[in-house]
């Protein structure tokens, strides 16, 4: 494998440089013009901060892994999956005049995304929607860290698992939410709602599978390989981990006005997804779409992480009931960057969205 640049490219898309550089031609057209509708659209509506996009398309993101994370410290980036994320927008904070996008084509070419254009817009929408989503609560986010603590007992696979998990859903939503939503409001709603069902759909079609998982976990625990306690742990972990971020999906279409959509991929879940489980899954599922639902775009640092620390309290709740010993603590570790500077007033978040939720689909 070769991430040698077959491509070249440096566009103009209104007042924006687009330059593209990528380690394959084939295909890469489509990804060209989503990518510019994108830009059209969003600098149509009057909030486009960038003057320059570096679009980056490689098969693999790994050799680029550890300068992403370095670089990610500034952006809305959930670092520790960087490799194995579809597409990466990285951003200076400070200054939005510029964004780079690392496309991970092997991703894409493996869920069958790289071939449908509609899933593209949606994940280049989404991606573009971070920079646009800048507000005070996500600053304040971005200052804070959760510590895990475990007792010996709990498998290390697991306790990584729910270090990501957390993050992800409780430090990280705020930026995944809105986002989305600022995605959804500009009029990429439809585009998202086709990406998001594939998703669910997957999930439908992945908890066919876990009659085999706990059989397999059996074993293991009949062989002596694993404890009761453990398997079940194991077991408990991957649904949470598989299931719980949806609710970043569904939160962020009620946001925007769009319930319908989201009642529709509740709906995938309601009828093929959450009846295997354990209903615990389903609950935490429910408290966390709700507490997004209310997350507000100018809390203080002390509110932000007052926020965040109910968030994790609902995930610590459930491994609790199933005497799972992990713990969570979010603590504050350093200043965040100064605020962005933007061509216009306010950034477009939430509920104080400059964008047009009537402005049309691209």
């Amino acid at each position: 494998m070769s991430n040698a640049i077959e491509h070249f490219s440096r566009t103009r898309v209104d007042d924006t440089t687009l330059q593209v550089m990528a380690d394959t031609r084939q295909g890469l057209a489509r990804l060209i013009e989503e990518e510019q509708q994108v830009i059209r659209h969003y600098a149509r509506l009057g909030n486009w901060p960038h003057k320059r996009v570096n679009m980056f398309v490689l098969e693999n993101l790994m050799p680029l892994v550890s300068q992403i994370k370095r670089a990610t410290s500034l952006s809305s980036v959930v670092a520790d999956d960087v490799d194995r994320r579809p597409m990466v927008n990285v951003y200076d904070a400070a200054d939005l005049s510029e964004c780079a996008v690392f496309v991970n084509r092997g991703v894409l070419e493996q869920d069958g995304t790289w071939r449908d254009e509609v899933a593209l817009r949606a994940l280049l929408a989404h991606e573009h929607g971070h920079p646009l989503a800048e507000n005070e609560t996500v600053h304040a986010a971005r200052e804070l860290v959760m510590e895990v603590t475990e007792d010996s007992g709990m498998p290390k696979v697991a306790v990584d698992i729910l270090r990501l998990l957390a993050d992800q859903v409780c430090l990280h939503a705020p930026q995944e939410v809105f986002a989305n939503e600022i995605a959804i409001r500009a009029g990429f709603g439809n585009a998202l709602f086709h990406l998001n069902s594939d998703a669910f759909e997957t999930a439908r079609l992945g908890v066919r599978k876990r009659p085999s998982l706990v059989q397999s976990l059996d074993k293991q625990v009949a062989d002596g390989k694993l404890g009761a306690d453990q398997a079940a742990a194991l077991l408990l972990v991957g649904d949470l981990q598989a299931h719980l971020g949806f609710a970043l999906e569904t939160a962020a279409f009620l946001r925007a006005g769009q319930p319908r959509h989201a009642k529709d991929l509740e709906g995938a879940l309601n009828d093929g997804v959450w009846g295997h489980l354990d209903p615990a899954v389903k609950r935490l599922y429910e408290k966390l779409r709700d507490h997004y639902r209310r997350l507000k775009v100018n809390l203080t640092p002390a509110e932000t992480k007052a926020w965040a620390s109910q968030a994790v309290a609902f995930l610590g709740d459930v491994l609790r009931e199933k005497n799972l010993p992990v713990r969570f603590n979010v603590v504050r570790t350093r200043a965040g960057p100064k605020r962005s500077r933007r061509p216009k007033s306010e950034p477009a978040t939430g509920c104080d969205s400059v964008l047009d939720p009537k402005g049309g689909s691209p």
